[in-house]
């Protein structure tokens, strides 16, 4: 099926594959074809590959007044018990790195491994809530989810790979994308974000974490990531070199190795 739909909300979600689950969750303006870097590499390693929209993105129904990481994390939290699947291997990026992380802190039994990049401990500080603020509005202008997204590209993938002939591609993909969305679901968004601080929680994870960052990204710098890895006892941090937040693309190589290698070895919680 590709939809799973839980009281008033419907998720559409990609299934594919046979083998033990990994669920990937994508960040905030995007959908799940930003893990097309690594769905074939996931399958070939004989994974079974779910990929959701979260809601108010892609094919999924619009975010909820009140939309926070943790409410998206209890919607996949039903997916996963939807699909019946006991424990999952979980992949979160960005906003979908904060619902991954709400998913191992709620319910820990239900994440054998966990990978977290370009993600946040807390959006609390004062410097982030005036970003989402100033994201929020941007939003509300005319074609506001147009100009958030043009306005953040590089930033999202690096400036080398936006100017690349790979990137220009990307780009044109994305910017249709971006026109596709609600600009009210991505303000219900950055509103909830505001919500979200996981700081003194982290410790509750039991599941073997990876968290993943690039040298240089200017939205989740790598002392965030160090931030997260030192606060979950069964962690480490892998810096893979070079720039941009959506790293899994960009650097998509680098990433499928990483992630590749630590989904292949034993899983031994805390």
């Amino acid at each position: 099926m590709a939809f799973f739909v839980h009281g008033q909300h419907r998720h559409y979600y990609y299934d594919s594959g046979s083998g033990s689950p990994v669920l990937l969750l994508h960040g905030l303006g995007n959908s799940g074809r930003a893990w097309i870097p690594q769905v074939s590499a996931l399958l070939a390693l004989g994974h079974r590959v779910i990929v959701p929209d979260l809601l108010g993105h892609g094919a999924s129904s619009d975010a909820p007044d009140g939309i926070t990481p943790h409410l998206q994390a209890l919607e996949m939290l039903a997916l996963q018990e939807h699909l019946g699947l006991d424990s999952i291997q979980l992949i979160g990026l960005s906003l979908g790195g904060m619902v991954a992380l709400e998913m191992a802190c709620h319910t820990p039994e239900a994440v054998e491994k966990l990978i977290v990049a370009g993600t946040f401990a807390s959006m609390s500080s004062s410097h982030r809530q005036r970003l989402l603020s100033e994201w929020a509005t941007t939003l509300e202008l005319h074609n506001g989810c147009l100009k958030h997204f043009k306005s953040s590209w590089p930033a999202l993938v690096g400036a080398d790979f936006s100017a690349s002939p790979r990137g220009q591609r990307l780009y044109q993909a994305w910017h249709a994308q971006a026109a596709l969305l609600k600009a009210h679901n991505q303000i219900r968004w950055c509103k909830g974000m505001k919500q979200y601080d996981l700081s003194a929680k982290l410790q509750q994870i039991q599941a073997p974490t990876l968290v993943l960052a690039t040298e240089r990204d200017a939205i989740s710098p790598w002392s965030e990531a160090e931030d997260i890895y030192t606060n979950i006892e069964c962690a480490r941090l892998v810096t893979i070199a070079g720039e941009g937040h959506v790293f899994n693309v960009p650097h998509a190589h680098a990433f499928n190795e990483a992630t590749s290698a630590f989904l292949q070895e034993p899983a031994n919680h805390a």
